[in-house]
């Protein structure tokens, strides 16, 4: 399994667990006293949680988990780019005083 892998997977399973907790805990958060209704409204939190994250997925211009460019893609931009100077920034100077020594 490739790091863009585990990424998303680590994605699905942070959006899951939160749903799932806020159900849990907005149901009264007592395990023993929920009912099969309970237990589905949970399930559907943690479902309806990991839609969004499984779209970004199937997307292929998601630059996170979708379609990445391929090495002669990034080598045909850069040759086409222009690089751009840094403006410069002009500093004022103040003519310094000379000291002048003095005898004791």
């Amino acid at each position: 399994m490739n790091s863009k892998q585990k990424a998303m997977l680590a994605s699905y399973g942070r959006s899951f667990l939160g749903a799932v907790t806020t159900a849990f805990l907005l149901m009264g958060g007592d395990i023993f006293a929920m009912d099969g209704d309970s237990l589905k409204a949970i399930l559907a939190a943690g479902i309806s949680a990991v839609l969004p994250v499984a779209l970004r997925a199937a997307n292929p211009n998601d630059p996170a988990f979708g379609r990445t460019p391929k090495v002669e893609e990034v080598k045909e931009a850069l040759a086409k780019a222009t690089p751009k100077k840094a403006p410069v920034k002009k500093t004022e100077t103040k003519p310094v005083a000379k000291k002048t020594a003095t005898k004791k």
